[in-house]
Parts: C-alpha cells; structure tokens; sequence
C-alpha cells in the first residue's frame, strides 16, 4: 500500500507520518508512506506515474490549495482515497465533489485517523493481492495491478507505483486467485489489466506506456473483450483506436 502525505507543514506532516505508523503496527499490511510539502511536486509525480492508494492532502498549502490538487488528480484518473487536512472545516462541502474519503480536523489525533484509515483498508481483503515474501505479507491492491508476466520457472507481478514483485506460480494459479473483471487473459504468457489499457491495436499499449502481447490467434476477440470492458468504464480515449 502506498500512501501520499502532502502538507507544506513539517510538523504536521511528520505528525501524520508518524499516526500512520502506529497504526500499520499491528496491521499485515505492507505499506510506503512517501512525504510532499508541495502540491505541485504530488501532481509531477502522479503525472510521472507514481500511484497512491491513500494521499492525505493539506487544504492550506502555499503553491495550491488542497481542494484544486484533488481537483487535479481526479482530472488525471486518481480513482482511490483522498483524505483532508485542515484546522477550519471551511471545505468539507466542496470535498464532497471530489470523493474525499474524510476530513481530519488538525490538532490530528490517533483515535480520528484509525477510523478513517480503517474505513480507506475495509476494501484490502477483497480487492488486494497478498504475496508471500519468507516471513511478510505483502498486500498488493488491485488498483497498483497493471499486469503480470509468466517468466520462466515465476511470474513477474508489474506495479503502476514502480515495484515488481516476482511469484512463484503458474499465471493460470495467479488468474484464479485473482478472480477479478478487470484482468483479462490476454496472451499465454500475460495478464493484463484493463482499467490501464489506454491503446490497442497488435498489442496492448497500458498508461504507463508498457505494451502487453495479445494472442494472435484469439487476437479479434481479445481485442473485443478488451473493448466492450472499456466502453463500460469509459476508459479509452475517443483519439485511440
């Protein structure tokens, strides 16, 4: 899991930082909490394709306000939780345009970011992949999914945040235990998701700008799949094909 705290204040920040880390103690969840005190420099690296499964956004910041980066993100595609913070509830209206999963009100308090944060991991059993790395759980959501890749003797788990986690199983195990609309069955040695298909054509051209092989002999019907589940996401842009 991957976490944003986005505050030009340090203390506040590292306050935050610091919640989190209390909280995810007792917790199988295995997380990245990367730190911003501009809103601008998140944005950058959203638009670099670093992904966020939670981001805490100040509403005060000196470069942009919190509400317009949230603004933004939504613009670009960020579809997972955005929570705010403040020491004025002068916004809790207009965060309810962009989604926001909560509104902490500063001084922040561990009590008031469990029950958010245990609101923003209520969807971790169902909608995450769990590897196993010797004695650590490493829970992969499937939002960070962007495909995996049969390699040999493993299969190689490709992440929209960076990482790539390698497992050892054969991608028709790892098809079945993910089990999830979004992931299709593209080639014999892939598996792709959807949700990132931003081009197709021979193959498939992903957000990030990875491509993934489509099966030649099924490549018609493939390709169909992929778009009847684009058209009902409405994910693909009307300039690709």
């Amino acid at each position: 899991m991957n976490i944003a705290v986005c505050d030009d204040n340090s203390i506040d920040r590292e306050l935050i930082v610091s919640l989190l880390n209390m909280y995810f103690v007792n917790r199988p969840i295995s997380n990245e909490i990367i730190q911003y005190e501009s809103g601008v420099d998140l944005l950058y690296d959203f638009e670099d394709g670093m992904w966020f499964d939670i981001i805490f956004l100040d509403i005060y910041m000196n470069d942009l306000l919190g509400i317009d980066v949230a603004h933004k993100l939504r613009t670009l595609g960020y579809s997972r939780h955005i929570i705010f913070l403040t020491s004025t509830s002068d916004f809790a209206v207009d965060s309810y345009d962009v989604e926001a999963l909560g509104y902490l009100l500063k001084p922040h308090s561990f009590e008031k970011l469990s029950q958010v944060m245990d609101r923003a991991t209520r969807d971790i059993a169902t909608n995450t992949y769990q590897i196993k790395n010797h004695s650590k759980v490493i829970m992969v959501s499937y939002h960070n999914i962007l495909y995996v890749e049969s390699n040999n003797s493993k299969c190689i788990l490709h992440c929209r945040d960076g990482q790539s986690y390698a497992i050892y199983k054969r991608l028709d195990t790892i098809e079945q235990e993910l089990n999830d609309e979004r992931f299709l069955r593209c080639h014999q040695s892939y598996l792709v998701n959807m949700d990132y298909i931003r081009q197709i054509d021979s193959q498939f051209t992903l957000a990030t700008g990875d491509t993934v092989l489509i099966r030649k002999r099924s490549l018609k019907a493939i390709r169909q799949t992929a778009l009847d589940y684009m058209e009902k996401k409405h994910l693909l842009s009307p300039s690709n094909p």
